[in-house]
């Protein structure tokens, strides 16, 4: 298992109407120093205008592969047309091809009822569509809360249905609760292509990957082995802004890391 960093853990603003208070140009040098290689890219950091060659260039100068696009592209709302899609889409190629990313991940949202075959049947042809317009890029749904994933059968489906080779799930608990979540990925597990890690305590609060309520030791002793994984936040991350210490969160996320790629090894060992 390739275990990536996402920058989306070293952004203190990450929900809040600023969304990026730490510059790209500044993260990527700590993460280099920190020992990571292989990258989640938090897409408000890359900006919402042009291209940054000084970005590209320090990708190349501190050996960072940019792997994962976390984009929040909307494949379905009420005031986004097919026209609109595609206007953004084309966008999100030219993004995708320039700092060379091999998979793209999506929020499959907003939720909408089962029932609702329409917008079914719109989300699920605009999915198709990215996965033609990218048809060197893997397209990752990423089962987040609050998104059609709060319907494990349904999304589970959906993706099967489409059967496109460049699309699959991006497993994250929808409920952190140990039996949910496990249940969750077992009827995941046929599409999962990815895993999004972290962990929670009963009351919600962020957790170590040991020390939180999801059993990350079962769901990487079960999952396909060729499937990756991203460490998306740590504790030390999820703090008021005044608050944030960079070099406490990369060190802390050092530590999270080592701690899946030994329960990694020992799954392998246990063959």
């Amino acid at each position: 298992m390739n275990i990536l960093f996402h920058t989306i853990a070293v952004e203190p603003a990450r929900w809040t109407g600023q969304r990026v208070s730490l510059p790209l140009t500044m993260l990527l040098p700590a993460i280099a120093a920190a020992g990571f290689g292989d990258l989640e890219i938090y897409e408000p950091h890359l900006g919402a205008e042009n291209e940054s060659a000084e970005v590209k260039a320090l990708f190349a100068d501190h050996d960072l592969r940019p792997q994962i696009l976390s984009s929040y592209l909307k494949l379905l709302s009420p005031e986004t047309s097919d026209a609109v899609i595609e206007e953004q889409l084309e966008r999100l190629s030219q993004r995708i091809a320039f700092y060379g990313f091999r998979k793209l991940r999506l929020f499959p949202g907003p939720r909408f009822a089962p029932t609702d075959t329409s917008a079914l049947q719109t989300f699920s042809e605009r999915l198709a569509r990215v996965a033609q317009k990218l048809p060197g890029v893997e397209v990752l749904l990423e089962t987040h809360d609050g998104s059609l994933a709060d319907d494990a059968a349904l999304l589970t489906r959906s993706v099967a249905n489409l059967a496109l080779p460049n699309v699959g799930l991006l497993y994250q608990p929808t409920v952190f609760q140990a039996d949910a979540a496990l249940a969750q990925f077992r009827l995941q597990k046929s599409v999962i292509r990815h895993l999004h890690l972290q962990n929670r305590h009963a009351d919600k609060s962020f957790a170590t990957m040991e020390g939180g309520v999801i059993r990350w030791d079962e769901i990487i002793r079960e999952v396909a082995p060729d499937v990756d994984a991203t460490l998306e936040f740590v504790p030390a991350g999820i703090c008021p802004m005044d608050k944030f210490n960079l070099a406490e969160t990369l060190r802390q996320a050092r530590s999270e890391t080592a701690y899946v790629a030994n329960l990694d090894s020992s799954r392998n060992e246990q063959g």
